[in-house]
């Protein structure tokens, strides 16, 4: 009985190695696309990633034989790429901009470090 966590492919945060946690124990850092596989202690068990510069996922409870996807959270992904044609069109445009749209930018960056992953379950054999 085991549980598979995947993390899926993406060019946003990428480079980034993932935490995984059960419990409050980390189990391995997951690189972009990689899968790993563990035996729980018991039959349900809390799962949570966190990443490198404070992002952390939402937790999930697990059931044994259960298959998990770690994805990137569209809202936090959006709002970095907004942000950085922001600072690139405010560079071009003008230098005032520019300090603006860095500000709008680290804000967006502390909003979007809320849920910077979201862990799906996608095959629970408890339910």
């Amino acid at each position: 009985m085991t549980i598979k966590v995947t993390r899926k492919k993406n060019f946003y945060g990428g480079l980034a190695l993932i935490k995984l946690y059960a419990g409050d124990q980390m189990l391995t850092k997951l690189r972009n696309g990689e899968t790993y596989e563990f035996e729980p202690d018991s039959n349900l068990v809390d799962i949570r990633t966190t990443v490198q510069g404070g992002g952390y996922s939402n937790k999930i409870e697990v059931n044994n034989d259960s298959s998990v996807i770690v994805r990137v959270n569209p809202l936090s992904q959006t709002l970095y790429l907004i942000g950085v044609i922001g600072i690139i069109l405010a560079l071009l445009v003008k230098f005032e901009f520019f300090i603006v749209s860095l500000i709008a930018f680290i804000t967006t960056a502390i909003i979007a470090f809320n849920k910077s992953h979201i862990l799906s379950v996608e095959s629970d054999p408890g339910h």
